[in-house]
C-alpha cells in the first residue's frame, strides 16, 4: 500500500473525513472556504510536505513588509515550517516537509494543526493589515545575531 495514501487513511479516521490521493498525488484540504492545505510526499517518498495558501499580497510597500517580516521568521528554526512567495498568484505560503518513515496518523493529525494554526495566525494578521501576527513583534523578540 502506498504510504502517503496509509497516513492519509490514518488522518481521516482521526478527522472523521474520506482522505484520498487525487490525481495529482495530493491531498487538498479546504478550511473554512479560508485556507487551503495540500498535502504531498516529496519525490523520493521520504517526507510529507504541508502547503498552505496563506495569503495574497499584492505589490508594494506592504508586500515588501510582509516578506521582510517573512524573511525574519525563517531566520529562526520553527517548529511549523518556513514561509515563502509564491509570484505566480501574489501568494505568501507556508510550507512544512515532516519525515514520513514512522510518521503515525496521530502525530500527523498534531502537526497538521499546528501547521494550520501558524498559518491562520498569518492569515489574520494580514487581514487586518499586520505585516506577520503579533508574537513576532513582540519587545522579548531578538533577531538573529546578522540582523541585530
Amino acid at each position: 500500500m502506498d504510504r502517503f495514501q496509509e497516513l492519509l487513511w490514518d488522518l481521516g479516521e482521526l478527522v472523521n473525513l474520506p482522505l484520498h490521493v487525487d490525481k495529482n498525488h495530493a491531498c487538498t484540504l479546504l478550511l473554512d472556504d479560508r485556507l487551503e492545505v495540500q498535502l504531498q510526499m516529496d519525490k523520493h517518498e521520504e517526507n510529507l510536505i504541508f502547503w498552505a495558501f496563506v495569503h495574497e499580497i499584492p505589490p508594494g510597500k506592504f508586500r515588501e513588509n510582509v516578506l521582510k517580516d517573512a524573511l525574519k521568521v525563517n531566520a529562526e528554526p520553527h517548529p511549523f515550517g518556513h514561509l515563502a512567495y509564491y509570484e505566480k498568484k501574489n501568494m505568501l505560503i507556508l510550507h512544512q516537509f515532516v519525515p514520513a518513515e514512522k510518521l503515525s496518523g496521530s502525530e500527523l493529525l498534531e502537526k497538521l494543526e499546528s501547521f494550520i494554526e501558524e498559518a491562520e495566525e498569518w492569515r489574520s494578521s494580514l487581514d487586518q493589515g499586520g505585516t506577520s501576527p503579533a508574537k513576532y513583534h513582540r519587545a522579548d523578540h531578538k533577531p538573529p545575531p546578522f540582523m541585530r
